[in-house]
């Protein structure tokens, strides 16, 4: 559909270029030529998109995508960078200032009408999502690979549901997902059949035929179950999916890999809380830091619960020096049930089900009750102190 854009650049011969090829389009087109009067503008015409050229009189590219990212009224309005800038550390600068997208010039009309139109249907899903919300979503991530990640989705999972709400877990990787064998079901398909669809035809629909119905009660959308299915993700299906499913239940508990993409950003974007999740020794608390920059680089407003896994049954570091090196109150510490995990991945049957009295079920029924409660303490990125 056709938007409003703001283009920010001195060079006039670059403005007519880029006006004409939106305007092709059917775009509607504003322009300024420094980046006071990019701030200005965008404050009084509300654009739909910025293209910004980083060199500009008065203030720089970098500085006004910054400056836009501090208020809540433009924080998610959708910008892209240009730049004659072409090395890793400026574009670096430009994601870091907020930018959605950073293109070298000189500029392909082509390449730069397919990201604008990319951008803008992506911010309308996330828009509409906001709007016709019903369910929360939950995102669960691991300060590095092998934390415990899928074993606290699928177990609170389990919990929700068994506590009357309606709850869909997504296995959100790119490559073998483990969720099926946790409860015991075959996934006729996977998250693997949406990644050749554009995020428009994503629809409530073809989401539904994907999901498995478990004894448990969650429904699931299970990560690739083959090699053959294995892959990255376009960068809108995160906020298609997320867009979809909140519609569709009580709870979208988001089980998200280690390596967070763009596809993935956006899910953490639309979620009302992030569990992040570590363990007590060295590295996994250097990289929980790191994690944490990260969450707070996507949003000031994300709200954030860091969570101990102690699924060696030894502290290798005690709670007050985590919690003085990541700068945060630790929201739990989740005690050890390896063997008793075994078996209840053995039988298909997740351990909050399976044996509900043990010690790790009973942290996560009260974790459950907690969030349907909203008693849950909140930690905001814009608090955090890191003192790695």
């Amino acid at each position: 559909m056709p938007a409003k854009i703001l283009l920010a650049d001195d060079d006039p011969m670059l403005q007519k270029l880029i006006a004409n090829t939106l305007k092709l389009e059917h775009h509607e087109v504003v322009i300024a030529v420094n980046g006071q009067q990019a701030l200005d503008l965008i404050r009084s015409e509300k654009p739909d998109l910025v293209i910004l050229d980083v060199m500009m009189p008065v203030i720089n590219g970098f500085d006004v995508c910054a400056e836009l990212r501090r208020h809540p009224e433009t924080e998610t309005l959708p910008v892209i960078m240009l730049s004659g800038l072409g090395q890793v550390q400026e574009k670096i600068m430009g994601l870091r200032a907020g930018a959605d997208e950073y293109l070298t010039k000189p500029i392909d009309p082509r390449e730069l009408l397919t990201r604008v139109e990319m951008l803008l249907e992506r911010h309308r899903i996330l828009r509409q999502s906001a709007v016709d919300k019903t369910g929360r979503v939950l995102s669960i991530v691991g300060a590095k690979g092998g934390v415990g990640v899928t074993t606290l989705a699928v177990n609170l999972a389990a919990r929700l549901a068994q506590d009357g709400s309606d709850v869909i877990l997504v296995e959100f990787r790119p490559d073998f997902g483990t969720v099926a064998t946790h409860f015991n079901v075959k996934a006729a398909a996977s998250l693997a059949a949406l990644r050749t669809l554009e995020p428009v035809a994503v629809t409530e629909q073809v989401v539904s035929r994907l999901l498995v119905k478990t004894s448990s009660g969650v429904r699931v959308l299970c990560g690739p179950q083959s090699a053959s299915e294995f892959g990255p993700f376009a960068p809108g299906l995160g906020g298609a999916l997320i867009a979809r499913l909140v519609a569709m239940c009580d709870y979208v508990v988001v089980d998200l890999p280690p390596q967070v993409d763009e596809s993935a950003e956006l899910i953490l974007k639309s979620s009302d809380q992030v569990f992040l999740v570590l363990e007590p020794e060295l590295t996994s608390v250097i990289a929980a830091g790191h994690r944490l920059e990260q969450l707070t680089s996507l949003s000031d407003t994300l709200t954030t619960r860091v969570l101990v896994v102690n699924r060696q049954g030894v502290m290798l570091l005690s709670l007050r020096e985590i919690e003085n090196r990541l700068g945060v109150t630790l929201l739990d510490v989740l005690p050890s049930a390896t063997d008793a995990m075994s078996v209840a991945v053995q039988f298909g049957t997740p351990l909050t089900i399976s044996q509900p009295k043990h010690a790790y079920a009973e942290r996560i029924a009260d974790l459950a009750r907690q969030l349907q409660g909203s008693k849950i303490s909140a930690f905001r990125n814009s608090a955090q102190r890191h003192t790695l």
